[in-house]
């Protein structure tokens, strides 16, 4: 009878490990990881059996600029970077050495880039113009992976 309550006593605390959600963050704001892309991305024409030798996505360390919500009309395009932004500058984060990273913000909208050596990065525009968007909702946290491929080619 020991034996029957230890299990069932154990079970019910594996139960419980693994069977629980992490505990939610608190407030809100934008949470993700950046990564680096280059090289040949193009597809390639393989006997079967063969795998594609091309360079794969890693989590590079970054500073983030979020800036009010931005359309590409309130920034200056260059060589696949941006400069002069003018929207106001929310927050300035650095990412781990992985490329993760999480800042609480008010709710609202926000643009984000990436700090690169000559200019900012960004490579999602919305149907209306807006430069790389993301929404912040009240008590929610917005996931945002950020994929930095201008020296890519596909």
């Amino acid at each position: 009878m020991k034996v029957i309550k230890t299990i069932t006593f154990f079970s019910l605390l594996l139960a419980l490990a693994f069977g629980c959600k992490t505990a939610k963050k608190e407030g809100q704001g934008i949470q993700g990881q950046v990564f680096w892309l280059e090289g040949n991305q193009m597809p390639q024409m393989l006997d079967e059996g063969e795998t594609p030798d091309r360079p794969a996505k890693k989590g590079v360390k970054r500073t983030i600029k979020i800036h009010e919500l931005t359309h590409i009309n309130q920034a200056r395009l260059g060589d696949a970077l941006f400069g002069d932004i003018e929207t106001p500058l929310v927050k300035e984060i650095e990412t781990d050495e992985s490329g993760n990273f999480s800042v609480a913000l008010p709710a609202g909208m926000y643009s984000l880039f990436t700090v690169e050596e000559n200019g900012h990065f960004a490579n999602i525009l919305d149907l209306d113009s807006y430069i790389n968007p993301f929404e912040v909702k009240e008590g929610e946290w917005t996931q945002a992976d950020i994929l930095i491929n201008y020296q890519a080619a596909y």
